[in-house]
């Protein structure tokens, strides 16, 4: 009898249009659940009549009432697209714990060959400074290979952490866990009183030391970088283009990808300003060096945003003027997107006047927020572009 309620329940399932269909998932208490549409559960014993420790009575309960804050210029923040970003965090967790993996094979064979060729050295009588030479291989083998299945245990813990996140479907209340995290760590900087530069006078010094005088002064006074122009001249339109050489903006490295990597950059984001006619563009080359990331990222859709936040407590949002999926190079190994920004004279003249904090990129899988480096990158490129 339940096996016929099981199907039927599929069957009704099945009939639901793809765009709104339940699911079935284990609550905390371990009890299978149908998740409807709507937002609301309903325990699968008390749809089929059976029961799992619980009464017939057939009650919905909903799976959160949780407002999800905006971000900054009103661009709200779906429950869509923290499902997605969960999904991506898991992806990233799988590619981190397949390259720790392989790093773990490779450790085993490399101690392997090592010992091997440490026993016949043994065996042959080799010279002693040589078999103390392999002695220290394989030892350090054996230290390289326990490092790296280290590695690999935690990103597997990623693993079932994120995967754990996506399977319960409670990516909201991460990230609300995640918001207030962020808003405690920012309190611990209100009341810092942050030193003057000036205040370096008295530790820079030198054989010939003698103050610095406010011209000489490059902490306070740094050079200004000197504008190049990667192109200057006419498109095959017969329009006036000019393009900026690129510049760094930002790198950034998943925490989940930091410890695999060895200090290789996960994602390198290289920027330049483009006046072409009356009409001027933002040039972002986003550069990831692993290729399976079009895997967690996707690709940037036409009219995406990319909201730039300034120092100052400004924040200009830019939409892209084309869709691009992303190019992969067989020879370099490198996957990259390049997208292009239109942007107004009003955005130029807010974007000059002030150093940028951090920018935010609107992904087919969710937006990632990046810290930038470089914070006087938009105003050294709309001064060279003017």
């Amino acid at each position: 009898m339940q096996f016929r309620l099981f199907f039927g329940l599929l069957a009704v399932i099945l009939t639901i249009p793809l765009f709104a269909q339940p699911v079935m998932r284990t609550n905390e208490k371990g009890e299978t659940i149908i998740v409807f549409p709507d937002g609301t559960t309903q325990v699968f014993s008390e749809f089929s009549g059976t029961t799992e420790g619980q009464d017939t009575e057939s009650q919905k309960y909903p799976v959160s009432d949780i407002r999800i804050a905006p971000l900054e210029g009103s661009i709200p923040i779906t429950e869509e697209d923290l499902r997605r970003i969960a999904e991506r965090k898991s992806q990233i967790a799988k590619d981190a714990a397949r390259i720790a993996q392989e790093r773990v094979d490779e450790s085993s064979r490399q101690r392997t060959r090592l010992e091997e060729e440490y026993r016949q050295a043994r065996q042959r009588n080799a010279s002693p400074s040589l078999v103390e030479q392999l002695a220290t291989r394989v030892e350090s083998a054996r230290q390289a290979e326990a490092d790296a299945l280290r590695e690999s245990r935690i990103a597997l813990a990623e693993v079932s952490n994120a995967e754990s996140i996506t399977r319960r479907g409670n990516y909201v209340e991460e990230y609300i866990k995640q918001q207030e995290l962020k808003k405690q760590q920012a309190k611990q900087y209100e009341n810092l009183r942050l030193t003057a530069g000036a205040s370096y006078e008295n530790l820079l010094l030198d054989d010939n030391y003698s103050p610095f005088t406010s011209s000489d002064n490059v902490i306070l006074n740094p050079p200004t970088p000197p504008c190049q122009a990667a192109y200057e001249g006419k498109d095959s339109r017969g329009r006036f283009r000019r393009d900026l050489q690129k510049q760094l903006l930002f790198t950034h490295t998943d925490d989940r990808m930091r410890a695999v990597l060895k200090g290789q950059e996960y994602l390198t984001c290289n920027g330049y300003f483009t006046q072409l006619g009356g009409f001027r563009f933002l040039t972002l080359e986003f550069t990831f060096a692993y290729p399976n990331a079009r895997e967690a990222y996707g690709f940037i859709e036409k009219g995406s945003y990319l909201m730039i936040k300034l120092l100052n407590g400004q924040f200009v949002t830019l939409f892209s003027g084309k869709m691009d999926k992303g190019t992969y190079d067989t020879e370099t190994e490198l996957l990259s997107y390049l997208v292009h920004y239109p942007i107004d004279q009003s955005q130029l003249n807010i974007l000059k006047n002030s150093e940028v904090d951090s920018v935010i990129v609107s992904w087919s899988s969710g937006y990632e927020e990046y810290q930038v480096y470089q914070l006087g990158f938009f105003i050294n490129q709309i001064r060279c572009l003017e």
